[in-house]
This record gives structure tokens, C-alpha cells and sequence, in this order.
């Protein structure tokens, strides 16, 4: 058996737009301390990241304090939007959307059935022994949640905090069980 956790990053600074690049705030990097702090009695194996900056850097401090590396994959990315939303509630219509309907999305971006099976893709990659950690974002890890309890990632994105974690027991490429910590 696989334990996986599902680390959301910390605050982001969203007056960077680039999605690539958008660092964490001040706040962003003490939440990112307290989540290596939580794991400090967890022994991990391995811990892997999306190649977003903020997802990179909330899992540092954890990579540095187990003396491991963070190993990153794009497979991990959040979801791709197809423009930034300056405006919340354009932003809340089409996130709306997509999750009454998984295969929409608009040009240039990507529908939550595809991201969700990039992500469960990436998991049945994990080796199936051990405990990872994986620097991640709202909407893929609610949809991993939405992948083992139909219908119910939508209500959990809407009230996800940042640095909130998914643990995930993984028996022979399937998540037997997830718990929220």
C-alpha cells in the first residue's frame, strides 16, 4: 500500500498573472514551513510537485527537512485555464461550468475530465510502496476527492483552504481511501 498526501500550496501572490511563475506571499511561505513542521514525525520517500512555482515552493521546506529533492512533473499542473480571470465572477461562471460539465472548456484551456485523468495517470505511476507527498493545487487534487466520492469535488473545491491536505491510500492502482487532515 501507497500513502499519498495531496498538499495544496500556500497563499499565492495574484498580482502575478503567469501562472508558471506566480510566487507565494509572505504568508504563502509561513504556511509552507508549517506544512514541513506537520510532517516533521511522517518518514517519506519521495516528494514530487507540480512544476508551478507555488506548488514548488510549499513543498521546499518539507523536501529540505526530509533531505529529499522535489521531483517535479507536468503531468501535475493545475488545470489549464484558457485566460486569466480578473473578473471573480467570470471566473466563478466558468469553473461553474466545468464542473455541471466535465468535458467543457473553452479554447486554449482544459476540461476537468482531462486534468483529472492526467492526474490519476500520474498517481498509478507512484510506486506502490512507501508515503509521498505531492505539492499540488485546488481544483486537481478536489478532482482526485471527486475521482473516489462522485459528484462530491465541487462542494470541497468551494471551500478548500491553502496547504490543505488529502491523504490517499493507494492498494494496487486504486485509492481505497481518502481522509482530508
Amino acid at each position: 500500500m501507497t500513502t499519498i498526501y495531496l498538499i495544496r500550496h500556500g497563499e499565492p501572490d495574484t498580482s502575478v498573472h503567469d501562472d508558471w511563475t506566480r510566487p507565494l506571499t509572505k504568508l504563502g511561505q509561513q504556511q509552507a514551513q508549517e506544512i514541513a513542521d506537520k510532517f516533521k514525525n511522517v518518514s517519506l520517500t519521495a516528494i514530487y510537485s507540480s512544476p508551478l512555482n507555488r506548488a514548488v515552493a510549499t513543498v521546499t521546506p518539507l523536501a529540505q527537512q526530509q533531505d529529499l529533492i522535489v521531483q517535479t512533473s507536468n503531468l501535475l499542473v493545475e488545470r489549464r485555464m484558457p485566460e486569466w480571470f480578473s473578473d471573480a465572477q467570470a471566473f466563478d461562471e466558468y469553473t461553474k461550468r466545468q464542473w455541471q460539465d466535465f468535458t467543457f472548456a473553452a479554447k486554449g484551456g482544459e476540461s476537468l475530465a482531462e486534468a483529472q485523468t492526467r492526474y490519476l495517470d500520474f498517481l498509478k505511476k507512484i510506486p506502490e510502496s512507501g508515503t509521498v507527498a505531492i505539492g499540488t493545487h485546488g481544483t486537481v487534487m478536489c478532482l482526485v476527492y471527486d475521482a473516489v466520492y462522485r459528484g462530491k469535488g465541487f462542494n470541497v473545491w468551494k471551500s478548500l483552504p491553502y496547504t490543505a491536505i488529502l491523504k490517499l491510500n493507494v492498494f494496487k492502482n486504486s485509492i481505497v481511501n481518502t481522509s482530508c487532515i
